[in-house]
Parts: structure tokens; sequence; C-alpha cells
């Protein structure tokens, strides 16, 4: 059986070499000497300690790993959070390249706020959470809340609620 090195030294242009593992203790000692080790082969005790040091760094990872806290938002005034809906990936059969797709303007309501007082009075606003609704592509500010990107809205920059 060739080795890869003979492969090599021959002229070959690539070699398969095999694990160390099929290397009896009694040959590997008589070519590398009675008190050579094999590689990536280590003692008991080296195996134990190593597992220590690894359980000690995954602990001190979990520690320092911050806990997610849902955020919870308000919207005040007559202002109106939406979560954009996805714009379509395809068109019939044909998947679109992300430059090719327009910022979609529909959203669907996160939160509203308690209205605004025109003269003296509250004017409630006429959306309502959970309702689908279109408005202008550039209207609004996005916000990054969490993972989510949410866009911040007047009621009066809403075109039309979807039933």
């Amino acid at each position: 059986m060739n080795s890869g090195g003979d492969q090599l030294a021959r002229g070959a242009v690539r070699a398969q070499f095999g694990p160390a593992d099929n290397i009896t203790d009694e040959k590997w000692k008589m070519v590398f000497g009675s008190d050579a080790k094999k590689p990536n082969v280590i003692s008991e005790e080296e195996q134990a300690t190593y597992e220590a040091v690894m359980a000690a760094a995954n602990a001190a990872a979990d520690l320092e790993k911050p806990e997610l806290v849902p955020v919870k938002i308000r919207a005040i005034q007559d202002r109106i959070i939406v979560q954009r809906v996805e714009a379509e990936t395809k068109v019939g059969t044909l998947f679109l390249a992300d430059e090719s797709k327009e910022k979609p303007a529909e959203a669907i309501v996160v939160a509203v706020g308690p209205g605004k007082y025109v003269n003296g009075e509250l004017q409630k606003p006429s959306v309502a959470v959970g309702e689908r609704v279109v408005f202008g592509k550039f209207s609004g500010a996005e916000v990054k809340v969490g993972f989510d990107m949410l866009t911040v809205l007047r009621e009066e920059d809403i075109f039309l609620v979807k039933e």
C-alpha cells in the first residue's frame, strides 16, 4: 500500500492520506522511537483538564449573554405605529431581485395613540390595532425596535384601511 507521501514523491498531482489511527503502537515506536507519542492523542488526565476548562468557558459565556426583554411601545398623540408587509418576491413564475423590489406601502397597525386635541376636543384616530393600512411609500419615520423595523406615521398620512 502506497501512502500519500509516496504518491507525491513519484510525481502524482494529488494524494490521499489516511488517518494515523490505523498505525499500530509497535509500528509507531519502531519508526519514531520508543518514547514518541502519536499526534492528536492525549492522556485521560489531559482530557479531563480540557473538559473542565471548556465547561468553565461555556459557563462564563452563558453569564455574559444579555436576556432579550420584549419591548412594549405606546404611540402618543395621533401617531400610529405600523409594521410594513413584505413585498412580493415573485411576478408570475419569476423571482424579483432585491434591487428591483419597491418599498411596500402597505402595513399592519401595531399601536395607535390616544388622539390629539383640536379646539379643546379630543379627536380619536379612526384606525385600530391589527388593521391593514395603505400609506405613502416615503411617509413616516422608520424606527428599529428590538429586531423589528417599524414605521411611525401620523393619521393624516394613511390613505385607506383595507377591510
